[in-house]
């Protein structure tokens, strides 16, 4: 028996000096701790098992002592290892460092004096087989000995005990194991002096040793080995977003819990309940619908999109292919939630690209869009401008709501009308821009014309009309932002003719003037005005060209209230002086134009409007087609309207000889091709009014 306690007790003593030895290589703070703590368990074992290996009672006594001693020199240094495995030496009260040490020392001292005086305990023989062993019989020194070793432990698991707390669970392990085997050594060693059970051999000894080589593993071997496994395996558990990894195989390896926000848990499952398969990344990705991994070889990321009872959430995926030498180990799908993102991102679009209230697009996109139309494959392309008659007055008058609900029911019909896959944007001064690709100004106007007369039916108690101008690009001769300002000039040139529009106050005082200073008549004004309109849509003009045709046609004797009063009323012929200076009103009506933003556009026609075909008309002599052609339309369309109509100095002629006229001039005065197509349309009109 004693041989096999002694085999026992130099196997651990082996095991504690090899500790020793790899602690001293370690070359570190941690390892000379541990070092040092071990050669203290080396000593206690050593001078612990000199009762077996002796029969004098002296030697006896002072290996007990020694061990005695050990013990305390163990806990101390132990308490040491903890505050640098720790990392708390500095933290730690150096004072109270200093007395446990003094304590030590004056423990030791009574402990090594003990054989000679027998002050901190008595012997007693204990009989082990044929052995005499030494045993104790506590005294109140002996007491303090083992209070001071008790009250080392207890500091030394408290700052275990306390890191702990500051540590996530996951890693509690770690620190509990060092406390826990150190309590088991002091609790071995507590029940053997208590003699609770009678014990003959101190067991304690062996503890400690143990003790010895978990704190090695415990600090050199797992934070390589299972402190990284733990930080994996946590790592993975206490990801926020989905992970799911796959084998070497393609087939289920492991996955964060968020992976079931993905896919049920029963297919997460290693062994699918249904068929006893492991769950494949083939599968997952059938599962899933993912079909932006086409090459598992080959690292993708992608936008997954996911379809829940609250709503849709959109994830950026990445898949990672792990390889080690050329040969796969592995692959990954990492899931991050970027819906919140996505949404910040899609609302800060909105907001630059969309118009607020309307939902269209704003004028920033317009004008960003407008290059597109310069490719041939949108020709033709028709350009429309809608805008709300006196909307400033609404909102004047009834509130920007009321205004802004005019706007919306606008909104609403051009999407019935006109419908999404047509570009529409609100730009400026609540103009709303459509653009009709691929069609042609007749389809575009008929389209606009649905507009115009289903907005007249919004409001039945407050009628809300509106104004439009159509301008279209045929082929790469025009620019698309020119086409956008001809159907804004058109749909502004028709609103300066309405009763109703805030523009129409200009020309109604330049109509006032020319009034008074001329014969010109509110109805033959009128009927100019009606009449070209009606020719410029013979002619198939543009819808700029015919609201530029109207606005001549009111305006294009403007200069006329430039010419002296006395001038202007002559019943007489006119001498060569009065001629020259009647002639002056294109010139004065030209810059009368120019010096207005609204008129502008039909300065030069103003200008022309007495050139005639063949070169003999005034100011400048032009001939042909050098004259512009709305101011050849309106010639033309006046001089029918004044030989018609009963004049102070004329009386009317017949229809008939009106239009003989007309065609004995064309040639000379009139273009003859406006002549053509404006006598078929006064013969058409004729046939017409001697049907009914």
């Amino acid at each position: 028996m004693q041989e096999i306690i002694l085999s026992i007790y130099a196997i651990v003593a082996f095991i504690v000096a090899l500790i020793i030895v790899k602690a001293d290589r370690r070359n570190n703070n941690v390892g000379m701790r541990i070092r040092r703590m071990m050669g203290a368990v080396f000593c206690l074992i050593i001078f612990y098992t000199i009762n077996f290996m002796t029969e004098n009672l002296l030697v006896m006594k002072i290996g007990n002592s020694l061990s005695l001693f050990m013990l305390d020199l163990l806990v101390l240094f132990f308490l040491d290892y903890v505050l640098e495995f720790l990392d708390w030496q500095e933290k730690f009260p150096m004072p109270l460092r200093v007395f446990l040490y003094v304590l030590v020392a004056l423990d030791g001292a009574f402990l090594l004096s003990n054989p000679f005086n027998n002050e901190a305990f008595d012997y007693v023989e204990v009989v082990l087989e044929n052995k005499v062993l030494l045993g104790y019989l506590p005294k109140i020194a002996f007491h303090s000995h083992f209070i001071l070793v008790i009250a080392i432990v207890s500091i030394a698991i408290f700052l275990l005990i306390l890191k702990c707390i500051r540590t996530p669970r996951l890693y509690w392990k770690r620190f509990y194991c060092i406390w826990l085997g150190l309590l088991m050594a002091v609790i071995t060693n507590c029940i053997y002096f208590s003699e609770i059970y009678q014990l003959q051999i101190d067991f304690s000894v062996l503890a400690y040793g143990f003790l010895g080589m978990l704190l090695y593993f415990n600090t050199f071997t797992y934070q390589s080995v299972v402190n990284k496994a733990i930080t994996r395996g946590g790592i993975l558990d206490y990801l926020s977003e989905p992970v799911i990894l796959f084998d070497y195989e393609g087939i289920l390896a492991d996955y964060t819990v968020h992976m079931k926000d993905l896919l049920p848990e029963m297919i997460l499952k290693k062994r699918n309940t249904e068929n006893g398969k492991p769950l494949t990344r083939g599968k997952f990705l059938e599962y899933t619908g993912i079909k932006e991994v086409t090459d598992l070889l080959e690292d993708k990321e992608f936008e997954y999109e996911l379809k829940t009872e609250q709503g849709k959430k959109i994830y950026q995926c990445k898949y990672s292919c792990m390889k080690d030498k050329g040969k796969i180990v592995g692959s990954s799908f990492v899931f991050y939630d970027i819906t919140t993102v996505k949404e910040a991102y899609f609302a800060l679009e909105r907001f630059i690209t969309y118009d607020r209230l309307t939902g269209f697009f704003n004028k920033r996109s317009f004008f960003n869009q407008m290059p597109q139309w310069e490719d041939s494959k949108y020709w033709p392309v028709t350009i429309a401008v809608f805008n709300v008659n006196n909307l400033q007055r609404m909102n004047d008058s009834y509130g920007t709501e009321y205004g802004d609900q005019v706007m919306l029911a606008l909104a609403s019909i051009l999407k019935s009308c006109i419908g999404m896959e047509n570009f529409i944007a609100k730009v400026d001064g609540g103009d709303i821009v459509a653009v009709f690709e691929n069609m042609g100004q007749e389809k575009a106007i008929a389209v606009c014309e649905k507009v115009k007369k289903k907005m007249e039916t919004v409001s039945p108690d407050n009628p809300v009309t509106l104004e439009y101008g159509v301008s279209e690009k045929a082929d790469g001769e025009k620019a698309a932002d020119k086409v956008f300002l001809e159907a804004r000039n058109s749909m502004r040139n028709k609103k300066m003719l309405l009763n109703t529009s805030a523009s129409r106050a200009l020309v109604d005082s330049l109509k006032q003037t020319l009034s008074e200073s001329d014969y010109e008549t509110e109805e033959h004004v009128e009927r100019t005005r009606e009449m070209a309109a009606r020719l410029g849509r013979e002619m198939g003009l543009s819808d700029s060209d015919i609201a530029k045709l109207e606005l001549l046609a009111v305006l294009h004797d403007i200069g006329k209230v430039a010419i002296p009063h006395s001038v202007l009323v002559k019943k007489g012929k006119l001498n060569e002086e009065e001629r020259k200076i009647m002639q002056q009103h294109t010139v004065k009506g030209y810059r009368i134009a120019k010096s207005s933003p609204e008129l502008e556009e039909i300065a030069e026609c103003i200008l022309s409007h007495h050139e005639k075909w063949d070169g003999t008309g005034y100011p400048n002599g032009l001939k042909g087609e050098e004259i512009p052609l709305l101011a050849r339309v309106i010639s033309a369309v006046d001089s029918h309207d004044v030989m018609v109509h009963n004049r102070p100095y004329h009386t009317a002629m017949p229809e008939q000889a009106a239009i003989d006229e007309l065609k004995a001039c064309a040639g000379t005065q009139f273009d003859p091709h406006v002549v053509e197509v404006f006598v078929n349309l006064l013969e058409r009109e004729e046939l017409n009014r001697e049907a009914q």
